[in-house]
């Protein structure tokens, strides 16, 4: 395997792993306080932040705080927009109505993306390795240099 192969394949692991999580439907997993949660909003909606109003939200992030009235109650800390870029949270304390909730998301640990990213480390460790070669770069043992003896 060539040197050039190996970013490469390192890239690619990168975006099949994903840090070992994977989002999945509320109804599959009860969120609690404090559990990592994906809001998408049915209509883009407005934000106030420290210093700034975020417009077009699309996207939420954060931890859950919790569910009551109506309402999710989450700490933020990203917020997509549906004009391609995100802001940070700042972990901030939204409530978001969930009539303007299109589906709610719950992190997870992903058994298949840790194995993914377990053999893809080493199989980018063994490729890695083999690609510097192996071996010494010396003459067999005996040592001394072929000097003249005095």
């Amino acid at each position: 395997m060539k040197i050039i192969q190996l970013p490469l394949l390192l890239t690619a692991l990168l975006f099949a792993t994903e840090g070992c999580f994977s989002y999945v439907a509320d109804s599959e997993l009860t969120p609690t306080r404090g559990t990592p949660i994906r809001v998408y909003l049915e209509r883009p909606a407005s934000f106030e932040l420290t210093r700034v109003t975020v417009n077009n939200v699309t996207i939420v992030s954060g931890e859950l705080v919790r569910r009551d009235a109506g309402d999710v109650v989450l700490s933020a800390t990203w917020l997509d927009t549906d004009l391609g870029g995100g802001f940070d949270g700042e972990g901030w304390t939204l409530q978001i109505p969930e009539t303007n909730v299109s589906a709610l998301e719950v992190k997870q640990f992903s058994w298949w993306r840790t194995g993914i990213a377990v053999l893809g480390v080493a199989a980018a460790t063994f490729f890695g390795f083999d690609s510097l070669g192996s071996g010494s770069s010396g003459g067999s043992g005996g040592g001394g240099g072929g000097g003249q003896q005095l």
